[in-house]
């Protein structure tokens, strides 16, 4: 009721009080109007109500009536006694029902909300009585409810803790005693059970020789759109149909524990899984309407299927055969449908693989680079360098040129010239993309070593084997990890090597002491070279590492340039099949997969990232009673945790000056330049001279 209304009850009351009888009764019943509304008569009023003989006129009734009939409150939204005076008469009814049936009032209206609800299970007239009990009255349950955690939030906190039934009982007990009240974990697993839809979660093949689980891939990129559309204000009809772009690939992950399970003999030390990650969502006109702020997060990756297998030609192809390659075609041919004239297509980028999984898929495995058809003798030929290398290898003419000969004993004894390298069938329908940022860091990190080990000790052919080299990397690596800390070249505890991609972006950085160990143990005629190359190869390995736009014309200069740098200076080098790829085809991928713009969204960071968190819960964080209970709580937990719902509420980094994602105030975009740097590169500058804008 506004200050007009409100005012013009008040001055009505006050006009009949000087002038009718009866007045206890006659305010008792206005008193009774406003009690009805929720306003509390005002004290005056009160003080007064029993000394004045008044008496209501028709149009003071009408005026009281109507103004009480507007305003009159929702039973929800009235006090304990409000609700009781409004059902008086319902209670009165099951108290004298409960004489007649000789039985307890309570038993009487559980029956009645039992027929009401319509419901046998005691639990749902749990939840009824509970909500009513809870969400209507005050009182301590009242005030527990108000701070009770919303039931989405609650799932991302146990995801993110990492705690299971157990705990979160004792924690959520505790916490019951300081008033701040979470919900029960049954709401908890089937909120989360809502969110991955758990009832598509199936086991490969059978449950009789099980393997693993996977989720229907279409159906999994249609879910992962429409969760992503529900935090999105609804868009126009004219930006239909909608472009949904994903990056998809697999990787596997060895080392595991052998736990001997029963009913099975699966060997569980190495697994392979299949992610894909959402990159973004563009209208019909080009408008970017979401982006993924983190794709190279590790909760970013939607997993498809998780295996118990090797990563080998026969298992690839078993997989990919049963599970993707008939959902790929159909979503990138038809889409899927929202709704009438909802339409959405989507792109599919198969670049999160590495070089041994890209073999696999593009069946190029003896191949020199798998996006041409260059032979290595060619990779070093300086006309062919200048002239370009076009991409000239696709899916689709394998797979022709592989159906075209049945019997494939018949196609292996060709030459390798006339099958174009191809080692064995296809075993992806779509074009792969191996020019992903992360092992292009590493694998020309390696190459970089290597070409110091052979310029450190003078020899002028690449023979990786002498051991004259060996003895010079050890040497080298022993000064540079002695100088900066940097293990390069070395095995660590689990199988792998030491040069991982944070120890490559440090040896390329600007502001690294690794090129001054690197000038240092070389000859003086070959340091302006070296440092020369350092520059070019920092600059391309940043730009195709970034998310920005750029100037792919003067990047593919520079590019050509750094590559007759080598080989005019070094014509001894080889050059290895990442270097190639990087230098001869970045231009080319940049212009056509991404629009101009860096391949940051393709990287198989978040991928790689997985096998930790797929190590880790599997032996801490899933059952191990049987070989079927084991993978599915694995891949529901990662399932929940790349919910793009719930990562809504992950915290990342924001810079305080742009306010864009993914970076802060001290990166080199926002970074002031009369800031003191430890070393003025001239990397920086190539890099801004390529970069059109973010």
């Amino acid at each position: 009721m506004d200050f007009e209304e409100r005012k013009q009850l008040e001055a009505t009351l006050l006009r009949v009080r000087s002038r009718i009888r009866k007045a206890k009764k006659s305010l008792d019943c206005l008193e009774g109007d406003w009690w009805h509304c929720g306003i509390s008569m005002e004290p005056e009023l009160k003080r007064n109500r029993f000394y004045d003989t008044v008496e209501l006129s028709s149009d003071d009734e009408e005026v009281i009536s109507t103004l009480s009939a507007n305003h009159r409150k929702s039973i929800d939204n009235l006090t304990m006694q409000q609700q009781r005076s409004r059902l008086s008469n319902v209670l009165e009814s099951i108290k004298a029902l409960s004489i007649v049936e000789n039985t307890s009032e309570i038993k009487i209206a559980a029956l009645a909300l039992q027929l009401l609800s319509n419901q046998t299970k005691q639990r749902e007239i749990a939840k009824v009585s509970k909500s009513v009990v809870y969400d209507k009255f005050s009182g301590q349950f009242g005030k527990l409810l108000k701070k009770e955690l919303d039931v989405t939030k609650t799932v991302f906190l146990v995801d993110l803790l990492e705690i299971g039934r157990r705990k979160y009982t004792q924690l959520r007990h505790h916490l019951l005693s300081s008033d701040i009240r979470f919900p029960a974990y049954y709401r908890v697993v089937e909120e989360r059970n809502s969110i991955i839809l758990r009832s598509d979660i199936q086991m490969y093949p059978n449950p009789e020789t099980p393997l693993g689980v996977y989720i229907p891939y279409a159906h999994h990129v249609r879910h992962t759109f429409c969760r992503i559309m529900s935090t999105l204000p609804p868009p126009p009809a004219q930006d239909y149909p909608l472009q949904f772009q994903i990056a998809d690939g697999l990787d596997g992950s060895g080392s595991h524990t052998v736990y001997n399970q029963s009913n099975t003999n699966t060997d569980t030390k190495s697994f392979i899984l299949f992610c894909f990650r959402a990159v973004k969502v563009i209208s019909n006109s080009g408008r970017e309407l979401w982006k993924n702020n983190a794709p190279n997060s590790p909760f970013a990756q939607r997993p498809i299927f998780l295996l118990a297998a090797k990563e080998n030609e026969a298992n690839i192809k078993r997989f990919m055969d049963d599970l993707i390659n008939t959902d790929t075609d159909l979503m990138r041919s038809e889409g899927f449908t929202l709704g009438p004239d909802q339409q959405v297509r989507v792109d599919i980028v198969r670049s999160i693989l590495d070089g041994k999984m890209a073999g696999i898929l593009s069946g190029a495995g003896g191949a020199s680079c798998q996006l041409c058809t260059a032979t290595h003798k060619e990779l070093s030929d300086r006309e062919l360098i200048i002239q370009g290398f076009p991409i000239n290898r696709h899916i689709t003419d394998a797979i022709q040129l592989f159906c075209e000969i049945e019997d494939s004993h018949s196609f292996f004894s060709l030459p390798s010239n006339q099958r174009c390298n191809i080692t064995h069938e296809p075993t992806s329908t779509i074009n792969i993309l191996p020019a992903s940022p992360l092992h292009s860091y590493t694998g020309i990190f390696r190459w970089f070593n290597l070409l110091i080990y052979h310029m450190n000790c003078g020899k002028p052919t690449w023979s990786p084997t002498s051991l004259t080299i060996k003895n010079s990397m050890i040497f080298v690596r022993n000064l540079i990890g002695g100088k900066t800390g940097m293990r390069i070249d070395q095995l660590n505890a689990s199988g792998g090597t030491s040069s991982t991609s944070s120890v490559a972006r440090r040896a390329f950085s600007c502001d690294s002491k690794y090129i001054e160990c690197v000038l240092s143990v070389v000859e003086t005629e070959h340091k302006e070279t070296l440092s020369k190359l350092h520059t070019h190869l920092s600059a391309i390995l940043r730009i195709i590492n970034s998310d920005r736009i750029i100037n792919t014309e003067v990047f593919g200069d520079l590019c050509t340039d750094t590559y007759l740098l080598i080989v005019d200076s070094l014509p001894w080098v080889s050059i290895t099949s990442t270097l190639h790829r990087v230098l001869a085809h970045s231009e080319e991928i940049l212009k056509g997969s991404n629009l101009g713009r860096g391949l940051k969204c393709f990287s198989e960071e978040g991928s790689e990232a997985c096998n930790k968190l797929l190590r880790k819960y599997r032996e801490n964080l899933a059952r191990k009673s049987s070989f079927e209970d084991n993978p599915m709580d694995i891949i529901v937990r990662l399932a929940s945790e790349s919910d793009p719902v719930l990562n809504q509420f992950r915290s990342s980094l924001v810079c305080e000056r742009c306010g864009e994602h993914g970076h802060t105030k001290r990166a080199k975009c926002c970074r002031d330049n009369t800031e003191n740097r430890l070393l003025d590169s001239s990397i920086d500058e190539i890099v801004d001279s390529l970069i059109i804008n973010s």
